[in-house]
């Protein structure tokens, strides 16, 4: 994966960490990813049907630190197109 597509990755994964996040490090600002991995799979032996499974340890200059799993229905490459796509999006309405 390209240094771009890392950053998409990493920019993701925190988001999806942070929904619904209460404690300090799902909503520390300084929250960072570290160790972030996403691969494509199969989600099911008898449905086959396409998954990204996203891995990662969350870190924070507090001394916080988590591993997070979190998976999706789709490929990688696509789901990272849609994201670049929201991203270039949203620097046109700044």
């Amino acid at each position: 994966m390209s240094n771009k597509y890392d950053e998409l990755v990493e920019r993701y994964i925190l988001l999806k960490f942070r929904e619904d996040g209460t404690d300090h490090l799902e909503t520390c600002p300084d929250a960072r990813v570290t160790e972030a991995d996403a691969r494509n799979g199969s989600y099911g032996c008898d449905t086959g049907c396409e998954y990204v499974r996203f891995e990662a340890v969350i870190t924070c200059p507090h001394g916080e630190s988590e591993e997070f799993e979190y998976g999706e229905f789709g490929e990688l490459y696509s789901l990272l197109e849609d994201l670049e796509r929201l991203e270039r999006r949203e620097k046109e309405q700044t």
